[in-house]
């Protein structure tokens, strides 16, 4: 199965852990709201940043999602990042639980002027 949704940012704390030199490494706290559509729920993610000069340079996340897919519920772990060149973030599902236990697929997140937005390529054995 294969769908793309929208979602809403709903937190984002984000602080500096290294600031050495001309690079700095920080760490984000990112919340954000599923609805309308397969998935309904929320997310948490962590994420730790590459900053320079000119502006972002890469992230890498951990996000657990908690809800409902599909309507069936339950939680499952992706892992996501990006380099500045990037136009998009590309990820994997790597643990489920609940009712999404087995569920395998991968993760593609995008930003632009049509909003942030989640596809989802996956299978729930």
């Amino acid at each position: 199965m294969r769908f793309t949704q929208s979602f809403e940012i709903t937190k984002w704390d984000q602080s500096a852990y290294d600031e050495s030199g001309d690079i700095t490494l920080g760490r984000a706290t990112v919340g954000k709201n599923f609805t309308g559509g397969e998935l309904q729920g929320t997310s948490a993610a962590e994420l730790l940043t590459v900053g320079t000069e000119a502006g972002p340079a890469a992230y890498t996340a951990v996000e657990r999602f908690t809800g409902t897919l599909s309507g069936k519920e339950g939680e499952f772990v992706m892992l996501h990042g990006a380099t500045a060149d990037q136009d998009a973030s590309h990820g994997t599902i790597v643990a489920a639980t609940g009712g999404l236990t087995g569920l395998t697929g991968t993760v593609l997140y995008e930003h632009d002027d049509k909003g942030p937005r989640l596809t989802l390529d996956y299978e729930l054995a």
